[in-house]
């Protein structure tokens, strides 16, 4: 596959102060067309290889900086400097501003140099999609597991657009939330022809549908719950609307609760219902103003909680996923802040109910869905966490038996094998369901 490489040439020559040699002016040119999965790569100006091997590099994406990752540079200089490349973090479709400095690994006190020129490029939503099939990853392939096991890799669906969420009803039914505005069914393997929901701009950017979560009397209410973005009369905002589902269509809105966002464009959220029968919430905001909230199914405040507002903690800056250890009773989230992403874990105080920080322990830019493997179809993995990567792969990480917020050991499910992960699951039949930008996936043990 042939993928795109994105050049920064750094012109200015080392001096002789402690700062590395700084970027200098870049490739001019209009914005350039990307899908996000390439490489970035620039010359960097260096005295040697030795001092070459001392630098770290920082990129901004539209102010916000990030380390660059798997840095790779020439054993040879040429005339601009060493030929280096090195990861793009995840972004978002659309239009960004690209920037690179360079950073001493050695002398923390030297300081960061000053930017390169701005690159401008576009992310495609439709070349992400086309990246991500161009791997071209089969049903049938085998993923083994650090301690043996055998994961079949088989793919189901491949239709999607931009999945941000999924959960399964209870008669097996999978609900895939995408990026558009629009929720899918997938029944017995088969797509269901017309989305169950269709959000349409009412005024503003289109909505984007961030979480879905099924009622846990489902099978008699019929009620799905939906976080997705809209516009309100303060600005943009995120809403969780009730839904029924009446044969494989979602109608009968009802806006519970709502919560001012950043943009529509930054908005994130996360939900899951709790082994309370409450519904939790974790929405990013600006800053660290996100919030944690504990809501009774129809939008109200739960008698039993402290306070004078259904937020339970805060803190959040960028909600990317939630999960349940229902085993310890502990709460998960996944989040960043734009440098680094976080998993922490909180547990519930008896009534007044308040939240405990359990522990927080530092992920990699990329995490998003969470999910805590609770069925039987896979004892290895009987209450491990797995969480979604943009970069290309599952998490999974395994808990100390005599402390639940002790991390024993990590390791990496379809590394670099099916292309940016969106969504993680676990389905009815303990399986491991997974959505890419454009597909749905399952593993499954082969015994």
């Amino acid at each position: 596959m042939r993928g795109f490489w994105i050049l920064i040439t750094l012109f200015v020559a080392a001096c002789g102060s402690s700062t590395p040699p700084p970027p200098s002016t870049g490739t001019g040119g209009g914005a350039e067309t990307i899908t996000g999965r390439e490489r970035i790569g620039w010359d960097q100006p260096a005295s040697d290889t030795t001092e070459l091997e001392t630098f770290g590099y920082a990129i901004y994406v539209d102010n916000s900086r990030s380390d660059i990752t798997d840095t790779s540079c020439a054993g040879t200089a040429g005339a601009a400097g060493f030929s280096c490349s090195g990861k793009l973090p995840p972004m978002s479709s659309g239009a960004h501003t690209l920037e690179i400095s360079t950073f001493s690994t050695v002398n923390t006190d030297s300081g960061e140099s000053s930017r390169s020129a701005p690159l401008q490029v576009v992310v495609s939503a439709a070349l992400i999609s086309d990246a991500a099939s161009a791997l071209d990853w089969q049903s049938g392939e085998v993923d083994p597991t650090q301690d043996g096991v055998r994961l079949r890799v088989d793919k189901l669906v491949d239709s999607l657009d931009r999945p941000t969420d999924a959960a399964f009803s209870d008669d097996g039914r999978l609900f895939i939330a995408e990026e558009s505005g629009r929720i899918r069914i997938v029944s017995a393997g088969q797509m269901q022809s017309a989305p169950a929901l269709a959000l349409a701009a009412e005024d503003g950017p289109p909505p984007t549908i961030l979480a879905i979560a099924f009622d846990p009397d489902f099978q008699t209410t019929r009620f799905v719950f939906v976080l997705h973005t809209a516009q309100s009369a303060n600005g943009p905002a995120i809403y969780l609307s009730r839904y029924r589902e009446l044969r494989g269509t979602l109608a009968q809105r009802a806006v519970l609760f709502q919560f001012a966002a950043v943009s529509t464009g930054d908005a994130s959220a996360a939900m899951r219902f709790g082994p309370d029968r409450k519904l939790y919430l974790a929405v990013g905001g600006a800053g660290s103003e996100g919030r944690v909230f504990r809501l009774n199914p129809d939008g109200t405040m739960p008698a039993d909680q402290a306070g004078s507002t259904p937020a339970i903690a805060g803190g959040v800056v960028a909600a990317r996923g939630l999960a349940w250890d229902v085993r310890n009773a502990i709460l998960w989230i996944v989040d960043d802040d734009s440098a680094l992403a976080h998993l922490s874990g909180m547990s519930l105080t008896t009534p007044p109910v308040r939240a405990n920080v359990r522990a927080r322990r530092d992920l990699r830019l990329g995490a998003g869905s969470a999910v805590f493997y609770a069925a039987n179809a896979i004892p290895e993995m009987k209450n491990n966490a797995l969480i979604a990567s943009r970069e290309g792969y599952i998490l999974r990480i395994r808990f100390a038996e005599d402390d639940p917020t002790t991390v024993k050991d990590s390791e990496r499910l379809l590394d670099n094998r099916v292309g940016p992960i969106r969504v993680v699951m676990v389905g009815p039949d303990g399986g491991i369901y997974f959505c890419t930008d454009s597909a749905l996936g399952r593993l499954s043990a082969i015994r």
